[in-house]
């Protein structure tokens, strides 16, 4: 169901639906994997972990599984009541078009090396990241518990 409202907000913002992708947490992925689950099961079109990516489209989603994302207190996965405040994980969903990615070497200088028979070549390696495009970019936050 979360993942149908995450979709259903990207499609009110007008964003495409290819190229969308899902980065969920192993307590989440857990969730899917649930025994009653058709989703991630072989016998009906599930292709298991592939560098990453879990499910090829789930409500137009690639879903992939991270152990890097946020998580607030001890995470989704504790104990206790259902929709408390200080334990929950969080969940990302977004579009290629959303965010970018640059790099380049500016500089490069090569010098003798003291200690051997070599060269050594060094360098300025620049890089960034920006959102480009915030309202494809969509966050929940979900507690298992």
């Amino acid at each position: 169901m979360v993942i149908a409202r995450m979709s259903r907000l990207m499609d009110q913002q007008f964003v495409d639906t290819s190229g969308r992708w899902l980065v969920v947490d192993p307590v989440f992925i857990e969730i899917l994997k649930d025994e009653d689950s058709r989703l991630l099961n072989s016998d009906f079109g599930g292709s298991g972990l592939q560098n990453g990516l879990v499910i090829n489209n789930l409500h137009g989603f690639r879903v992939y599984v991270s152990n890097n994302l946020p998580k607030i207190g001890t995470g989704p996965g504790t104990t206790g009541t259902a929709n408390q405040n200080s334990n929950y994980g969080v969940i990302v969903a977004g579009h290629e078009a959303a965010v970018a990615t640059a790099q380049q070497i500016t500089k490069t200088e090569s010098y003798r090396d003291p200690d051997s028979f070599a060269d050594i070549v060094r360098g300025m390696h620049l890089y960034g990241r920006k959102i480009l495009r915030p309202e494809a970019i969509v966050t929940a936050k979900y507690n298992a518990a």
